[in-house]
């Protein structure tokens, strides 16, 4: 109860600055008459839409997409600018006739396949920015604004990569697709700079307790052994044992259940809240992997960066009309994947343009002692 009362308070401390600020810049360029007769005809909800979107960039996208609320508490107002980007992506993948109009030959196809996917994972950051948004622990709040500044801010990405795809077919797609999703990026920046706003404002007031509130940027702090934050005592154990029980293991020379890494995902649990572990022997593979959003808390083990290598050589030229995105030797769309001792590579050379060896578009994604090995974008540290 008491963390519940302290969030009410900080939640109407951020609405009380903002709203200060409106007042402020009403008070310039308006009679005092006039003020009073406005003040009159709008309503609470009204004041409290404009107050909360008073910070962001996009004032008139944030004030017609809260238009409807009906509420005055600002925890809302910002969780409804939340729903309100994710359903204006859910609008561009459902109805725009403009993506319609992209799906006619192979060229846009392929890029309009990277967007529907991105677009996709754009709105599981959204919402779990929503979902989040009602579970303060003020004991580290810090913590948890920081987290759903980085899940929007990788719901912002995700969104430019679908524009930056279609520039690979022609300045005139892209400028289509920006076109398209011009008001769910408005709305997801707004979204992020009511997060941010927010953190600046607990910064400022010094609250006893509410240490580790960071304003500076997006990286979540290491702790003294250099790992991250969110890294669990499990995951320091993996990384620090020198033999680990795997789930299932691959190898070349028949000794495991499987010969190739692509069979042995097809045994990982969806969704699954438990860390599944592949030990994939010495040798060398080529395949195409795809860690995909159901594959969660994935582990790859190898037997060193050198013996184990995982390889191939798809680009945008040989392979067109692929993308960059879709050019990764294993791409991890999975929450919370982990690879130790494996080497990634892409081997197409240095004159057929972008070939990516290693693609992490999720979160909380572990990389130990494993080498990257390409010419160009080879490490892509999507999001």
């Amino acid at each position: 109860m008491a963390n519940n009362v302290a969030v009410i308070g900080i939640c109407s401390v951020f609405l009380v600055a903002v709203v200060v600020a409106v007042v402020v810049g009403v008070s310039q360029t308006h009679t005092k008459e006039e003020s009073d007769s406005k003040s009159n005809s709008i309503s609470s909800s009204n004041k409290a839409v404009q107050a909360v979107c008073q910070p962001t960039h996009f004032k008139d996208a944030c004030e017609k997409s809260l238009a409807s609320s009906n509420s005055t508490d600002t925890k809302e107002l910002i969780r409804s600018s939340f729903q309100a980007a994710i359903e204006e992506v859910r609008k561009v993948l459902a109805n725009s006739t403009t993506i319609q109009d992209l799906n006619k030959d192979d060229n846009n196809r392929e890029a309009l396949k990277v967007c529907q996917e991105v677009l996709d994972l754009s709105i599981d950051d959204l919402q779990l920015s929503f979902d989040k948004m009602g579970e303060y622990d003020m004991s580290k709040i810090g913590d948890y604004l920081l987290n759903l500044r980085v899940w929007l801010s990788g719901a912002l990405t995700t969104q430019q990569t679908c524009v930056d795809t279609f520039a690979e077919v022609s300045n005139e797609q892209a400028e289509k697709m920006k076109l398209v999703l011009k008001t769910s990026m408005e709305l997801t920046a707004n979204a992020l700079t009511m997060v941010t706003k927010l953190s600046t404002v607990l910064k400022d007031l010094n609250i006893p307790g509410l240490d580790g509130i960071d304003t500076t940027g997006f990286e979540r702090k290491l702790l003294s052994n250099d790992g991250p934050e969110w890294m669990g005592h499990a995951e320091r154990k993996l990384l620090q044992a020198p033999i680990i029980k795997p789930d299932v293991v691959v190898a070349k020379d028949g000794s495991g259940k499987y010969d190739t890494i692509t069979k042995a995902l097809e045994e990982v649990p969806n969704k699954s809240p438990n860390r599944f572990v592949i030990h994939i022997k010495a040798g060398i593979y080529k395949e195409k992997i795809n860690v995909t959003k159901q594959m969660t808390n994935v582990m790859f083990i190898g037997d060193g960066p050198t013996k184990t290598i995982i390889t191939n050589d798809i680009n945008c030229i040989k392979n067109h009309p692929l993308k960059t995105f879709q050019t990764a030797t294993v791409g991890v769309d999975g929450v919370g994947f982990m690879a130790k001792d494996i080497g990634f590579e892409n081997t197409i050379g240095a004159t057929d343009h972008q070939a990516v060896a290693f693609r992490a578009t999720y979160d909380m994604v572990i990389m130990f002692n494993c080498h990257f090995n390409g010419y160009q974008d080879t490490l892509y540290a999507h999001n």
